[in-house]
């Protein structure tokens, strides 16, 4: 667990100060792996969380969402991650949603980009469920 949330913080710090992210907007941690987290798991396991959000930077003509949501992936495929769902199962113009998962890892992101509705970016990134710590 305390390798894989080293490397999860990593991976978001690295995801949020990248080109693709900042073509798209700017985006603010609000969780850094910083506590267990037990939904999700099954009983005794608990997993961390790595939680970002933010805003599309100008008027939302400007940013498709599936396109914002396809660099950010793109970031995160270049770091060893693989596509599980992208916006092309989804089609929205109004909506990207891209999933990654990293096997060697197990941490998974969720990138969510959307017009209409604030944060316009929403970033989860979040480990495999491990036993608890006691």
């Amino acid at each position: 667990m305390e390798e894989a949330t080293k490397q999860l913080i990593a991976d978001g710090n690295k995801l949020m100060a990248s080109r693709e992210v900042a073509t798209s907007g700017k985006v603010v941690a609000t969780e850094r792996a910083d506590k267990d987290t037990e939904s999700g798991c099954a009983p005794g396991q608990v997993q961390r969380f790595f939680r970002a959000q933010g805003d599309l930077s100008g008027p939302p003509d400007v940013h498709m969402p599936y396109n914002s949501a396809g660099l950010m992936q793109s970031a995160l495929e270049f770091m060893g991650y693989d596509s599980v769902v992208n916006d092309r199962d989804l089609r929205d113009e109004n909506l990207g949603v891209s999933v990654v998962h990293n096997s060697k890892t197990g941490l998974t992101f969720t990138l969510t980009v959307r017009n209409g509705q604030k944060p316009n970016i929403m970033i989860v990134g979040k480990t495999s469920c491990y036993a608890r710590d006691r």
